[in-house]
């Protein structure tokens, strides 16, 4: 009696499975949702295979950083497998995912049973090159925080079938949500005109500068790009005797080597090199 129960057992479970393969292009042509690491037993792509696939690579590419309640553009991409078409889930532990405007071929739906909303693609993607990839808005938490963004990708051969199809989930994309200092006096002390290394040095998108005011001046910090065009000016204004720290938010920029230079009174005290990397 046992064996049988468990040969019954054995038997839907197959059919459960049959049937997720089968029901991948007819019931979820529209992507489906709830299949990251962001849950405790992830679910994973099954519909394209029983097991992620490590032939099959998933990521997430954007900022490492976001100021709290701003929004930011990702990317996710597919690589190899049999690259036809493709198609994936995001989820993030706190902020909110969503479609840039006017892409129809990404869209937001709830998980089931839940009010927690994902973002999944709309219809299958071709492959380009053996890659396929969207982007997507990533809006961060009005509080710092240390927030996390998953995905599951699949490449299929398109035959409306699972046969030879293949998925992975990405690995976990860690992004810093911090809270914009702006320029932030942090000593009324200062023995001269100084300005020190950026840091976290290389950078995306947002790193800090530290400078010192010696006596009561017009202070300026003028950005550079490599070629010697002013891109941003960070500081602007009259400053007492101290010491300040300010942020460079370089998310609207090209990945590069950028020069930031100190004037007091309008005369150029120094200047120093950072690299953005995105």
């Amino acid at each position: 009696m046992i064996r049988h129960k468990n040969l019954k057992i054995f038997l839907l479970f197959s059919v459960f499975i049959i049937s997720l393969f089968l029901l991948a292009y007819t019931d979820f042509p529209g992507g489906y949702v709830g299949t990251t690491k962001k849950y405790p037993e992830p679910l994973g792509c099954i519909c394209h295979g029983s097991s992620a696939n490590d032939t099959i690579s998933v990521n997430i590419t954007g900022p490492d950083s976001v100021a709290a309640g701003q929004t930011a553009i990702f990317k996710v991409s597919v690589s190899h497998g049999p690259a036809i078409i493709g198609g994936f889930n995001i989820a993030a532990d706190t902020g909110l995912v969503n479609p840039l405007p006017g892409d129809t071929n990404v869209h937001i739906i709830a998980y089931p049973d839940t009010t927690v909303f994902e973002l999944t693609h709309a219809h299958p993607k071709p492959f380009v090159n053996d890659t396929v990839s969207w982007f997507f808005l990533y809006t961060a938490p009005n509080f710092a925080y240390a927030d996390t963004l998953y995905a599951s990708g699949n490449s299929s051969n398109n035959d409306t079938t699972s046969e030879n199809d293949k998925w992975n989930w990405s690995p976990n994309k860690p992004v810093r949500v911090y809270i914009p200092i702006g320029i932030v006096n942090i000593s009324s002390i200062a023995k001269d005109f100084s300005i020190s290394q950026n840091y976290p040095n290389p950078f995306n998108p947002v790193t800090q500068i530290k400078f010192s005011v010696a006596k009561s001046s017009y202070v300026k910090i003028r950005v550079f790009d490599i070629a010697g065009s002013e891109v941003q000016t960070l500081v602007n204004g009259n400053f007492k005797t101290g010491a300040y720290v300010v942020d460079f938010n370089a998310s609207s920029l090209a990945s590069g080597v950028y020069f930031y230079a100190l004037y007091a009174d309008g005369m150029k005290l120094d200047t120093k090199k950072m690299m953005f990397i995105k």
